[in-house]
């Protein structure tokens, strides 16, 4: 409405109308829910700054004065440009303001400008902190002057909330006296913040007091009033209709940190349990929402007990839940026996390189350039496996007899091939075996989001396992570039009655959806193709299909349908099975998605609520129990032997599970030798007399017998096996 107002009040024929548009336009931006909140503030900046050009201080001084404060409020929270410059800008536009807005003569505006310029000298950078806290409560004790709970409760209310900030913080003065002030703060702005009346705003003085408690060591009032706070929370998040998914997953970002400090007052008082049941509670939340409502379970979704975890576990199984917070990473370690979680923590230091390592890595590994990442891949393993202290938590938490392992990852930890990180253990017979985690754990390692949501899936799958797969959906080689997959796709489907491929020119958009039905009554969906992770928009991740390549240079301007590998290839989106059109997928009767295709494993990592939005993802909600993917671009060749070895070794009489057929191929494509692979080639029953020949072209010539072409774990470390 604004916009189309600014149609017609235009700047030169209605100066006055256009400035007070302009204002208001700008306003709606600074509110707004919905779009990114930081151009959303840039355009409220330019708008408050349009309107100040009719609006001066001479012509109109109280619109000037105005427009000034919400010019900073603006500042204030700005997200681009430094931060520093953008407090100074929102200080200097708030005391232009209070040039004009006296407390004499406008009594409510100079509250509110102080309240406000309070806040911007709180979260000041620039000068001495100390000064800047008191400058802050000196702000927002006068604003209480006009303040009273009486005659403006809200803004009472409010203002107590910004001090006891204010008093938490300060420097000055005795620390429990601080503390004190703070508390009685929060506590009066409860008063008038009730859960009812104003939600956010009591949820977010309950955090504020929580976290006060827990600073002033009364753990007890701490846990109450947190766990209060993200009662109030979930509450909200329930009650959002008009949004959905956006909508909870802004509020899941903008309410971590209380998920956060939750879990260090339980380890602090020395509850374990409780704190695992908060980081499960944090984690994975819309997918699990969604899982619940598209099977139509009953009831609300209900949290995960620590004895419902336990249960997941079978006697030689245990798991580890990695959790990373502000202040360092933890991890959970589960067995069936455990009476309640032992729990592992790094230093600060130990988190600082993690972050350093993480952002190398994606740094490197999104650099189209170099081949960084690929020549220093098993070199960063082992850094990564020092970086956790795996060696450290297996010898220490793990029991001799475990065979199995379950890793729960977190946030940019779903990137790594932590089955591939290198450990020693303690056999019975008290020698100590070292080796990749896959080796330690005969019985498999295996990934899952989070808890919640490996029991939501046993649940509605229970007979999964009780029947041998038989029928058999693949895509193969859509791009037509990688040879390989069909070597890998026609000996795979030959262990399968019925089987339905859509091969080359066949494997098209249009040409699945004709093939749909097929798709999701197979009992096993397998895709060699390529892949395509977006680091920036992970829900336009997609397969790519028949007739997606389109030449660079013919790209329309119309970009957002259009995506760019790291390859250097670019695909038309609506072409491609993308994540959104995966999750609509109805997938129930499947056992297994094999996604040999590149980066199908990844996740949004920038995510700070850990919501595993990815290929994978969308998989496992559309109703297949297993997952494999991939963490990296896979090579066509050592992909195709390693799947159909896979294969081999999953419909063999022994029916294994996928993580133990998945563990076993791996372990032997990189132990293959040129010999022993074409000794396996000659006597494989799923390859033809053709491919054999193709693959023993490749290796008759130019390689020594004992050479070992797969023994980087870049060619092996990549898949995972995710799920049940």
């Amino acid at each position: 409405a604004y916009l189309a107002s600014l149609e017609i009040y235009t700047r030169d024929a209605f100066p006055e109308d256009w400035a007070r548009s302009q204002n208001n336009l700008a306003n709606a931006y600074l509110y707004r829910i919905r779009g990114e909140k930081a151009e959303n503030l840039e355009a409220a900046i330019a708008a408050f700054e349009a309107s100040l050009e009719i609006w001066t201080r001479d012509a109109f001084p109280e619109d000037w004065a105005r427009s000034q404060n919400n010019l900073a409020t603006a500042y204030l929270y700005r997200i681009r440009g430094e931060k520093a410059e953008n407090l100074e800008l929102a200080i200097a536009a708030f005391e232009a303001a209070l040039e004009i807005y006296t407390r004499d003569a406008f009594p409510f505006e100079w509250a509110r400008s102080q309240n406000n310029l309070g806040m911007a000298y709180q979260n000041r950078i620039r000068g001495k902190k100390a000064e800047n806290l008191e400058l802050a409560i000196a702000a927002f004790e006068a604003a209480l002057e006009i303040y009273t709970r009486d005659a403006f409760p809200f803004e009472w209310a409010t203002c107590q909330n910004n001090l006891g900030m204010a008093y938490q913080n300060r420097i000055r003065g005795e620390k429990a006296e601080n503390l004190e002030l703070a508390i009685e703060a929060y506590l009066a702005a409860l008063e008038v913040h009730t859960r009812k009346d104003f939600p956010i705003e009591h949820a977010t003085t309950l955090y504020n007091l929580g976290v006060a408690y827990w600073d002033n060591s009364q753990l007890p009032e701490a846990y109450n009033t947190l766990n209060s706070a993200i009662e109030t929370v979930e509450l909200m998040r329930s009650e959002i209709i008009i949004g959905g998914e956006a909508d909870r997953q802004k509020l899941a970002e903008e309410w971590n940190d209380l998920y956060q400090v939750m879990v260090e007052v339980c380890l602090a008082m020395e509850n374990s349990t409780a704190a695992l049941e908060y980081v499960e509670r944090s984690k994975t939340r819309n997918l699990v929402e969604l899982f619940h409502k598209a099977r139509s379970l009953p009831d609300r979704v209900q949290r995960i007990s620590f004895a419902e975890i336990r249960s997941l576990l079978a006697e030689n199984e245990a798991i580890l839940e990695w959790y990373i917070t502000r202040y360092n990473f933890k991890v959970f370690i589960i067995t069936r026996d455990s009476t309640k979680p032992d729990v592992w923590e790094s230093s600060d230091a130990g988190l600082q390189a993690l972050e350093e390592f993480q952002q190398e890595y994606i740094d490197d590994y999104t650099d189209e350039e170099t081949d960084n990442w690929g020549n220093q891949l098993e070199a960063r393993l082992e850094k990564l496996a020092e970086i956790l202290h795996i060696n450290e938590i297996i010898a220490r938490y793990i029991p001799e007899n475990c065979q199995k392992l379950i890793l729960v990852p977190f946030r940019y930890l779903h990137l790594f091939p932590l089955h591939a990180l290198t450990s020693s253990r303690q056999k019975a017979d008290k020698t100590v075996e070292t080796g990749c985690l896959l080796e330690l754990f005969p019985g498999g390692v295996r990934y899952t989001p989070s808890c919640q949501l490996l029991q939501l899936s046993q649940r509605v799958n229970l007979t999964a396992e009780d029947t041998s797969p038989s029928k058999f959906f693949a895509i193969q080689n859509p791009t037509e570039d990688l040879d390989f997959t069909d070597i890998e796709v026609e000996a795979i489907a030959k262990s399968f009655n019925p089987a339905e491929i859509l091969s080359r020119e066949k494997a098209s958009k249009a040409g699945l959806q004709q093939q749909i039905a097929s798709l999701q009554n197979a009992d096993i969906a397998h895709f060699s193709c390529h892949g395509f992770f977006d680091f920036d928009n992970p829900e336009k991740s997609a397969l790519i299909l028949a007739g997606a390549k389109i030449a660079s240079d013919g790209v329309p301007s119309e970009e957002k349908r259009y995506i760019r590998s790291r390859r250097g290839e670019t695909y038309d989106i609506t072409e491609c099975l993308t994540l959104t059109e995966i999750f609509d997928l109805q997938l129930s009767k499947c056992r297994l998605v094999a996604l040999s295709a590149c980066e199908t494993g990844l996740t949004d990592a920038r995510n700070s609520t850990d919501e595993y939005i990815g290929l994978t993802s969308g998989f496992l909600y559309a109703g297949t129990t297993n997952v494999i993917s991939t963490l990296w671009a896979v090579n066509d060749v050592s992909t195709a032997i390693l799947m159909i070895r896979f294969y081999e070794l999953f419909r063999s009489e022994s029916r294994p599970a996928v993580s133990i057929a998945l563990r076993e191929s791996q372990l032997w494509l990189r132990s293959l030798t040129v010999k022993s692979l074409l000794e396996w080639v000659e006597v494989s029953q799923l390859l033809s007399h053709e491919h054999k020949q193709t693959i023993q072209n490749r290796y008759n010539r130019g390689y020594k017998q004992d050479y070992q072409p797969y023994e980087s774990p870049v060619y092996w470390a990549a898949f995972c096996a995710v799920g049940q």
